[in-house]
């Protein structure tokens, strides 16, 4: 029989938390986009090709998803001894459509994953290999969200939403500790996320790596200019919406700085001549300008400025849903042990 201890009256609402991201919004963005920034570099630099590494992560990410449905949940450690660990089944159609590739193209790359030993095929099974689960082992990751997590829990704590602040550290524990949970909710964000944004804007996952770490930089300017200007401190303490204002700030900055295309490579991970191509197709399509030093940041031009902050109001949201889920597998399990 289980005790009665109040175990969800102490649950945090997906409202609660996109409460707390849109009025620390310039804050928490910054957290969460040096998470973004160091993850893509390192699937990129994993295969030097993004469509095959989300082959990897999404089956990945459905025998996770399997293992949650059979009640099972295994630890960092317990993932990561083995010397394989066999994938659920799955159609490569629906892995073509989750990802917005070609039949084709999953069935290739996926060929292309067996010949690099990272993928094993026999007659019964597809299983993972241990070089394989070093491609994908997300050390560094977990500590980025970690402390995002943490600085949630501060925010929440602010506002008497929970009673304690969480530390990074726990963070990593809990997480490593709940692996096989806590790692879905994040790989079923990424997924869509980045497909998505692939699918309405750029078409290939490394042309969106570029244009976000550009939004990258550019943040970190805002955030600069922020820490030195007391009068724009104030007016921020004073708002209770930062995420409505956030792109006009931060397109306010377009042009007079930016990042050159060697620096944008050396951030992603993409090859220069790629990059420089990938530039190209950005500037004419208008999602970038480059001023006259050759340096890149945000296109102010309007239409595509309206589309790409109805995207980020969405993902807002969907960011929200995750740390929501994480923050109370970490609550609930804290108040278990």
């Amino acid at each position: 029989m289980i005790e009665n201890d109040n175990i969800f009256s102490s649950e945090i609402q997906e409202n609660h938390i996109a409460n707390i991201y849109t009025k620390n919004y310039h804050t928490l963005n910054t957290n969460y986009l040096e998470l973004q920034r160091d993850w893509l570099h390192r699937a990129y630099t994993q295969f030097q090709d993004l469509d095959k590494y989300f082959i990897l992560i999404c089956l990945v990410n459905k025998t996770m998803a399997a293992y949650s449905e059979y009640m099972l949940n295994y630890s960092w450690d317990e993932y990561y001894k083995a010397k394989e660990i066999e994938l659920k089944k799955f159609s490569i159609v629906d892995i073509a459509k989750e990802l917005d590739i070609s039949k084709e193209t999953a069935r290739r790359k996926i060929l292309e994953l067996e010949k690099a030993g990272v993928l094993k095929k026999n007659k019964k099974s597809l299983t993972i290999q241990r070089n394989g689960f070093d491609v994908q082992k997300p050390s560094n990751s977990i500590k980025h969200i970690s402390r995002l997590l943490s600085n949630f829990s501060k925010k929440l704590l602010e506002n008497k939403i929970i009673k304690n602040q969480i530390s990074t550290d726990d963070f990593i524990s809990l997480i490593k500790k709940n692996y096989t949970q806590c790692w879905r909710y994040f790989l079923d964000y990424q997924i869509e996320f980045m497909t998505e944004f692939k699918k309405d804007f750029f078409k290939d996952y490394e042309t969106f790596s570029i244009w976000s770490t550009i939004v990258y930089n550019q943040n970190l300017h805002l955030n600069n200019k922020i820490k030195g200007d007391k009068n724009y401190s104030n007016f921020l303490d004073s708002m209770t919406d930062e995420g409505s204002r956030f792109s006009k700030d931060l397109l306010s900055l377009s042009g007079s700085f930016g990042l050159n295309a060697m620096t944008i490579s050396d951030l992603t991970g993409v090859p220069r001549p790629t990059v420089i191509r990938k530039l190209r197709k950005l500037e004419i399509q208008k999602f970038i300008i480059k001023n006259d030093l050759n340096l890149y940041s945000i296109s102010t031009f309007q239409k595509v400025s309206i589309e790409i902050e109805k995207m980020r109001f969405k993902n807002l949201q969907r960011i929200s849903i995750m740390i929501c889920k994480l923050l109370n597998t970490a609550i609930l399990n804290l108040k278990k042990s």
